[in-house]
């Protein structure tokens, strides 16, 4: 304080607290540095000051003096301070990292580069034919599991799952033509898979016990049996076949070890 030549009637510090203002009755404001606290800036006015205060901002300074004059005076701000004090007022409202704010911050937050980022992965959704299961709605996830193309495998899986729950007579039970033609074809084409067969025999067997009376009244539904039955006659046909040449590698077979079997046996003999 011993640069003022007369009483100091005022003190105030800046937004940062690294200076701090003081108003002295000799006319004059002067702002010292707070590390070293010499003087770094003088403002003289015309009459005592009484009384000195500054703006949050740093940017306005109000000074009293005994002749009742209020000076008000605004320091203008460059844009590279401007971005300064934006930068530090971000800095002082984010929350300090290990705090709860900090890990609830939200997702419109940023993060700093150098933050260690880690992918949510989203979780697969149900297939709409499992909604239907899970809700008990046989027919419904029948139909969702033949409309979409999916695998042969898919839909016979979701047939072995409406078997074991009882659910195949509920799921077939109540069609029209145009609902009832997916199936049938499907039964069509893959009647004489061997993964499948079983699985599709009991939905034939359950079709024909259904709608054995009105499938004749359906001509589209009809040429699909024509086509069934034919594809399952040329099945059991290679079936025997395979039968049949199983049966003839099976003699072949006992031939080779009855002859193989005889020389051995004559020399036992020879040699009793």
């Amino acid at each position: 304080m011993g640069n003022h030549e007369k009483t100091v009637t005022s003190l105030c510090m800046d937004n940062s607290g690294g200076r701090l203002l003081a108003g002295s009755l000799d006319h004059h404001v002067k702002v010292y540095d707070v590390q070293s606290f010499k003087m770094v800036y003088n403002i003289s006015y015309p009459a005592p000051v009484l009384s000195v205060a500054l703006s949050p901002d740093n940017t306005m300074l109000a000074v009293g003096m005994t002749s009742g004059v209020f000076s008000l005076r605004k320091r203008t701000v460059g844009i590279k301070e401007q971005a300064a004090d934006a930068a530090a007022q971000q800095a002082k409202r984010m929350p300090r990292a290990g705090t709860t704010a900090f890990f609830l911050r939200g997702s419109a937050n940023k993060g700093a580069d150098d933050d260690l980022r880690i992918e949510q992965k989203r979780r697969k959704g149900l297939a709409d034919y499992d909604q239907f299961l899970r809700k008990f709605e046989y027919a419904r996830a029948l139909d969702a599991v033949l409309s979409n193309n999916r695998t042969g495998l898919t839909v016979v899986s979701l047939l072995q799952e409406l078997v074991h729950r009882d659910g195949l007579s509920t799921a077939l039970a109540g069609r029209d033509e145009l609902s009832l033609d997916p199936i049938v074809r499907f039964v069509v084409k893959f009647i004489d898979h061997p993964r499948y067969t079983g699985v599709l025999i009991k939905v034939t067997e359950l079709l024909l016990d259904i709608y054995g009376d009105l499938l004749h009244q359906s001509g589209r539904i009809a040429e699909l049996l024509v086509r069934l039955k034919a594809k399952v006659r040329l099945e059991l046909r290679l079936q025997q076949d395979l039968t049949m040449l199983l049966g003839s590698m099976e003699m072949l077979m006992s031939a080779c070890e009855i002859s193989h079997t005889k020389p051995i046996a004559s020399e036992r003999d020879t040699a009793a």
